[in-house]
């Protein structure tokens, strides 16, 4: 339903009597019951971060770049006759 975030990793709180807690500083609302008791709580926020999108098609647009081949010099130790 709903993301929230707390700077409190384990922060806890009670919709009707039972304990509900974030875990790492984010919880999923699932209930409006959750939602309303988190929207009065000051230290839980709404996540309204959007999550960062890949341009697939800029990707696919360049051309792949071919492996550079380069000469290797011999070996110090090698034995070159």
């Amino acid at each position: 339903m709903a993301k929230y975030k707390s700077r409190y990793p384990e922060l806890a709180f009670y919709v009707n009597g039972v304990e509900r807690k974030f875990s790492g500083g984010v919880y999923d609302a699932k209930t409006a019951e959750e939602v309303a008791v988190l929207n009065r709580l000051s230290d839980a926020e709404p996540d309204t971060e959007e999550p960062a999108q890949v341009d697939e098609v800029e990707a696919e647009d360049k051309p792949a770049k071919a492996p550079a081949t380069t000469k290797r010099k011999a070996n110090a130790t090698s034995s070159a006759k």
